[in-house]
């Protein structure tokens, strides 16, 4: 696909040389950890080859003190025209943006403003962002008319690239999420903790559990959920601890804190709320992750953690057949057993993620080559 080129209008740098200028759109300064995951990831790699940085943040005070960048409001229209007047490319991504499950307007939102950098001339990379449900003509059309005007569409996995041949008669390029990149800090694989381990039978079994709302989790299915985790404190001969680890500050901490309140007094298992900012460091610690948000289970498989999963939308259920993992779904809950799952974490078998990194290196060599830096090894 041929690029458009636009004169380099950023700013000298402290080498002399003046470097491009990239706007950021997505669902940043909400307080929500996966998409902030993406962010540092892609602004560290940016950053490395000099890359100038506009964020567009729901908070960009928080944003440009976090990142070291440079953050306006994402409702500041005028201020988004005058960026995009010194921008060379504009990414709109990643995570799930392009979606009608919470109502229409986040794909007006974000096709909107698609729209307006390719009204302004400014190239638009589609990054790295899994699209769908899509269930409204209007999120549909909106959808088809962004993907029309971006250079390079990228989607991170199978569904989201059927759905946009469907809506553009294209085929994007499928790469990978761009957290698969994230350092942990964990060099070498661990052994995950084994419930069969009897030299570790009087160690807390550390579970981290990370819910966020969504209407086919009713009272019903919270209460299923947690007899079963009960019943499975129950049947192992070891403390168990629960972890709850909201990954949304705002939407999933209530949530999570009622549902703890659905467990009661017990000997034989403890509750611990994780506070928001501490899920990323206390996440690593666990011995097992049961998940609903798609990244609380991309972390745990990047800390060598058995994860199950909680299936509420299809890029859970995509990545749990990716690497043949065990789930259940959120309209099943009712059907859940504490059984199965202790089976399935006495016989889990770690997986390989060097394959889906690679593909996930992708979405940063695209970046490179829109913005005319030279290929090497990426610095992430």
């Amino acid at each position: 696909m041929k690029t458009k080129r636009r004169k380099n209008r950023g700013q000298p740098g402290q080498d002399g040389h003046v470097h491009p200028r990239v706007m950021i759109s997505g669902y940043y300064g909400f307080d929500n950890l996966g998409d902030e995951l993406i962010l540092r990831v892609l602004v560290d790699e940016l950053k490395a080859h000099q890359v100038q940085i506009t964020v567009l943040s729901q908070n960009p005070e928080k944003t440009a003190q976090q990142y070291g960048v440079q953050a306006i409001k994402r409702t500041n229209v005028l201020a988004i025209i005058d960026a995009l007047a010194q921008t060379n490319l504009f990414i709109s991504g990643g995570g799930g943006l392009f979606q009608d499950a919470t109502g229409p307007m986040s794909a007006i939102y974000y096709g909107g403003l698609i729209r307006l950098a390719h009204f302004f001339d400014v190239p638009v990379c589609f990054w790295a962002q899994g699209v769908g449900p899509l269930r409204r003509l209007m999120s549909r059309r909106m959808t088809a008319s962004a993907l029309k005007r971006c250079e390079v569409v990228t989607v991170r996995d199978e569904g989201s690239a059927a759905l946009i041949q469907k809506l553009t008669g294209s085929r994007p390029e499928i790469t990978a999420d761009p957290v698969w990149l994230l350092n942990t800090g964990k060099k070498h694989p661990e052994s995950p903790r084994n419930l069969n381990d009897k030299h570790k039978r009087h160690e807390p079994w550390r579970v981290g559990i990370s819910l966020r709302p969504w209407h086919e989790l009713t009272e019903a299915r919270q209460q299923a959920l947690a007899d079963s985790l009960k019943t499975l404190a129950q049947s192992v001969d070891c403390p168990v601890e629960f972890w709850l680890l909201p990954f949304q500050k705002e939407e999933d901490t209530h949530l999570l804190k009622h549902f703890g309140e659905r467990f009661g007094p017990s000997e034989k298992f403890k509750l611990v709320f994780i506070p928001p900012d501490q899920v990323m460091e206390k996440l690593g610690q666990c011995h097992a992750i049961i998940g609903m948000r798609f990244h609380s289970l991309i972390l745990g498989l990047l800390h060598h953690i058995p994860v199950y999963g909680l299936v509420y939308d299809p890029k859970v259920a995509s990545l749990l057949e990716m690497f043949q993992l065990q789930g259940t779904r959120i309209d099943a809950l009712e059907t859940i057993q504490a059984k199965n799952i202790k089976h399935y974490f006495e016989h889990y078998t770690p997986v390989d993620l060097q394959p889906l990194k690679q593909q996930s290196k992708r979405n940063f060599q695209i970046l490179n080559r829109l913005l005319d830096i030279p290929e090497g090894e990426l610095v992430i």
